[in-house]
């Protein structure tokens, strides 16, 4: 399936920017879990919650790109 132009909406380049800034977040916040572990290899990391948060975020923005992108896409075919 190869589409003559790709239609993205201002609305789905609002979402691909949340996309880039929650994937910066989590990267963030993964650097900072792996620093606790070589530090506290035997306690819990304090912001474990905000990680799975954050994954949760991101799978339902790619969710919805995706079904934007669907939408706006798949019946240009």
């Amino acid at each position: 399936m190869q589409l003559s132009q790709e239609i993205i909406t201002p609305e789905m380049s609002e979402i691909k920017s949340m996309i880039a800034n929650t994937v910066a977040q989590r990267n963030e916040l993964k650097t900072q879990m792996e620093f606790w572990y070589q530090k506290h290899p035997k306690e819990h990391f304090a912001s474990m919650n905000d990680l799975v948060i954050i994954d949760s975020t991101l799978s339902k923005l790619d969710s919805f790109y995706k079904k934007l992108w669907d939408y706006n896409n798949l019946q240009n075919i």
